[in-house]
């Protein structure tokens, strides 16, 4: 059921967030099939009350409770659903707010990626904006992994990056997405969006993803290139960098975020800041 060893991923710990909603199982089971028991997982969830002081502990003893028996229940249930795997799962109930957490355990370096749903017990009809992913990815502390309720796992044989064309890129950046590539076997297309008279510059790209294939597209919708050209390369997953900010808040404008991705099957992996 349960073991520890040296993964030949290059992942050593996967963290699962969970709020024991469907989309967040969706996002475990994405994870678990992908990953299988060559890797450690985390299974984390938060809770937090905001209230007066006089009730706050009787609260917040409650929720602690809630919240372990809930983490019970998806160990249970994933060790059900994979009963010839032999995964190591830790269950850990944090007391604060998902981002709080997640920076909190940023600081084990063995924790290498997040993976959450893009949609959670709320059913929030936005996939970033507004929305616990939002928050969680603007953060970028530790690489996260966005699994749309109806993606499936089917290998990653073909990631797409979208990049800004104008920053640079460190090798500390795109480790996350080099670790994919070499495991997966992944070819990785990078795209930059033409939307001023200025050439993409690839040049750091280049040099940490040797292989990728570049392309650029004129054009003033960022949201509907990306989404076009990820579909024509049958592409498994998005790469982005939340903190090219621009570039970030016009693929992901609350306006269309929900026909780029709600609609679609295609997890985001967001790297980390530098």
């Amino acid at each position: 059921m349960i073991m520890n060893s040296a993964s030949t991923t290059g992942f050593n710990t996967i963290i699962l967030l969970t709020d024991f909603s469907d989309g967040a199982r969706k996002a475990i089971k994405y994870a678990i099939d992908a990953f299988g028991d060559k890797v450690s997982y985390v299974l984390i969830n938060t809770y937090y009350a905001r209230t007066s002081s006089a009730t706050l502990l009787d609260i917040n003893d409650i929720l602690s409770k809630e919240s372990n028996q809930g983490l019970q229940k998806d160990l249970d249930w994933i060790r059900q659903s994979y009963p010839s795997l032999y995964l190591k799962i830790q269950m850990k109930s944090v007391f604060g707010t998902p981002v709080d957490a997640i920076k909190r355990m940023a600081k084990d370096k063995r924790n290498d990626l997040l993976v959450m749903g893009t949609t959670g017990a709320t059913n929030s009809s936005s996939i970033f904006f507004g929305s616990v992913a939002e928050r969680v990815i603007r953060t970028t502390v530790i690489p996260v992994l966005a699994i749309p309720k109806k993606s499936v796992y089917k290998g990653f044989n073909e990631i797409v990056l979208a990049a800004d064309g104008k920053s640079s890129y460190t090798d500390v950046m795109l480790a996350p997405l080099t670790k994919f590539a070499k495991y997966f076997n992944s070819v990785i297309d990078v795209v930059s969006i033409k939307t001023d008279v200025n050439k993409a510059d690839f040049s750091s790209i280049e040099k940490q993803l040797p292989g990728a294939k570049f392309s650029e597209i004129e054009g003033e919708n960022i949201p509907l290139i990306v989404k076009g050209f990820c579909k024509s390369k049958r592409a498994k997953i998005l790469t982005v960098l939340p903190r090219h900010t621009g570039f970030f808040e016009r693929l992901f404008h609350h306006s269309v975020s929900k026909d780029l991705l709600m609609q679609a099957d295609l997890p985001i992996l967001a790297l980390e800041k530098d």
